[in-house]
C-alpha cells in the first residue's frame, strides 16, 4: 500500500479529500446551520403571535407527525429512483419553505396557522430528505473510508446544537423573526448550491416494478429476519425512548434542582454537546482500529445507562456537567458504530428502506420526553432519568450476552 493512501486512511479528516464527500459534508454543515435556525425561529415565532403554550404542543404535532408519517416511504423512494436527484428536489423545497416563512415574517404577514401549516410542509420534505441522505453516502466515498466519512457526518450536527441555537438567539433578539428564518433560508439555499455540485457514478438498482407497499414490507421483513440489523436498530430506539428523554427533563434538574437557572439550562446542554463532539472525533479517528466493533459499542452503550443513572443522583453542577460530557461521548461512540456497520452491510437495493427505519428512532424522541415528563409528573424528574438510563444499561447487558452481536468487527 502507497504510503499517502495509509496516511489519509488513518487521518482523522480522510473522508473530506474525496471531492464528492467534502461538497457534501459543508453542504451538510450549513443544512444543519438551516435547521437549527429554523427550529428555535419556529418555535419562538410561534410564541410570539399566540402567546399560548398550546400553540408550541401543537407546532410539535406538526414538526414531529408528517416524520413518523412518511420517513418510512421516504426510504422506499431512496430505494426508487435517483438519490441524489432525490436530495437534490427535497432540499430545493425545504429552501422554498422557508423563503416563504422569512417573506411572511418580513411583511407581517404571520399567523399561528400559516407558522403551522409551513412547519408541517418544511418536516414533510425532510421525512424524504433524510432516508436518501444517509442511503447516499456510500456513493460518494470509498468503502474502507466509510466508517470515517460516518463518523464525520456527525460532527455538524453535534457542533451545531452547541452553536447554532446560541447564534440565532442573539439574532432574533436583535432583530427579530425575520432574520432567525432569513438565515434558515440561506443556510438551505447554500446547502442546495453544494449538493448540485455532487457527481455520483453509480446510483440505486433499477426497482422491481412492484407496489410501494410491497417493497415497504420487504425492507421491514429484511430487518424482522435478521437478528443483528434488529438488535442494533432497538438499540437505537432504546436511546430515543430512554436515554435521550433526560434532554427534555433539563430545565427541571438546572432550575430546581441546582438552582443555575437559564445559565445552569445552556451548560447542561453545551456539556452533552461537547462530550458528543469528542466522540464523533474519536470515532473518525480510531474507527478503521476497532477489532471487536459489536463488543465496543454495546459496552458504550451500558456506559450510556449508567452514566445516566450516576446523573439523574447527582447534586450539585460540578458533579453534573462532566457526567454530561460522558454522557455524549458514549452516546455517539456507541450510535455511530451502529450506524456505520448499517452502512456496511445493508443490501444497496434496501439501503434507503433500512437507514429510514434506523433514522425513524431519532424521531421519536419526543415521545421519550413524553414517557420521561409522565414519570417526572408520578415521581420526579430524578427517577425519570434513572429509570431511563437503568433500561438502557439492562438493555445493552442482555444483548452482551449474545455471541453473534459481540463479533460483529
Amino acid at each position: 500500500m502507497p504510503a499517502y493512501t495509509q496516511t489519509a486512511r488513518l487521518s482523522t479528516f480522510a473522508a473530506l479529500k474525496e471531492r464528492n464527500y467534502c461538497l457534501y459534508w459543508f453542504g451538510l454543515v450549513f443544512y444543519v446551520l438551516g435547521h437549527r435556525a429554523e427550529y428555535m425561529t419556529f418555535a419562538w415565532m410561534t410564541w410570539e403571535v399566540s402567546r399560548d403554550p398550546m400553540s408550541l404542543a401543537y407546532l410539535g404535532l406538526a414538526q414531529g407527525v408528517p416524520l413518523v408519517l412518511f420517513q418510512l416511504f421516504g426510504g422506499v423512494l431512496a430505494d426508487r429512483i435517483n438519490r441524489l436527484r432525490l436530495l437534490v428536489a427535497t432540499q430545493t423545497l425545504i429552501a422554498l419553505a422557508l423563503s416563504a416563512a422569512f417573506a411572511l415574517t418580513l411583511f407581517g404577514l404571520v399567523r399561528i396557522e400559516r407558522l403551522l401549516v409551513l412547519a408541517a410542509l418544511s418536516n414533510t420534505f425532510r421525512a424524504f430528505d433524510e432516508p436518501s441522505r444517509m442511503a447516499l453516502i456510500p456513493q460518494l466515498i470509498e468503502r474502507e473510508r466509510l466508517p470515517n466519512a460516518i463518523a464525520l457526518g456527525s460532527i455538524p450536527w453535534q457542533a451545531g446544537r452547541m452553536i447554532g441555537p446560541s447564534i440565532t438567539g442573539i439574532l432574533i433578539a436583535a432583530f427579530g423573526g425575520a432574520v432567525g428564518f432569513g438565515m434558515a433560508a440561506a443556510a438551505s439555499c447554500i446547502a442546495l448550491l453544494l449538493y448540485s455540485r455532487v457527481r455520483v457514478h453509480g446510483d440505486a438498482p433499477a426497482h422491481d416494478g412492484r407496489h410501494v407497499l410491497q417493497q415497504f414490507a420487504e425492507g421491514m421483513s429484511f430487518v424482522g429476519h435478521n437478528f443483528v440489523f434488529a438488535s442494533l436498530i432497538a438499540l437505537a430506539l432504546f436511546n430515543s425512548l430512554f436515554a435521550m428523554s433526560y434532554l427534555t427533563l433539563l430545565p427541571i434538574y438546572a432550575d430546581s434542582y441546582f438552582n443555575a437557572g437559564p445559565t445552569g439550562y445552556g451548560l447542561l446542554n453545551a456539556a452533552h454537546g461537547t462530550g458528543a463532539l469528542f466522540g464523533s472525533l474519536t470515532v473518525a479517528t480510531i474507527a478503521h482500529l476497532t477489532l471487536r466493533r459489536g463488543t465496543a459499542l454495546l459496552t458504550g452503550a451500558a456506559c450510556l445507562g449508567c452514566l445516566l443513572m450516576v446523573f439523574s443522583r447527582s447534586q450539585a453542577m460540578g458533579l453534573a456537567l462532566p457526567v454530561l460530557v460522558l454522557v455524549g461521548f458514549s452516546n455517539t461512540f456507541y450510535l455511530m458504530q451502529v450506524s456505520t456497520f448499517l452502512q456496511q452491510h445493508v443490501p444497496d437495493h434496501l439501503r434507503g428502506r433500512v437507514m429510514s427505519l434506523y433514522s425513524l428512532c431519532w424521531n421519536l424522541l419526543p415521545l421519550g420526553g413524553l414517557l420521561a415528563g409522565a414519570l417526572a409528573a408520578a415521581v420526579d424528574a430524578r427517577f425519570a432519568v434513572l429509570f431511563g438510563g437503568a433500561m438502557v444499561a439492562a438493555n445493552a447487558l442482555l444483548l452482551l450476552t449474545s455471541r453473534r452481536l459481540r463479533a460483529i468487527s
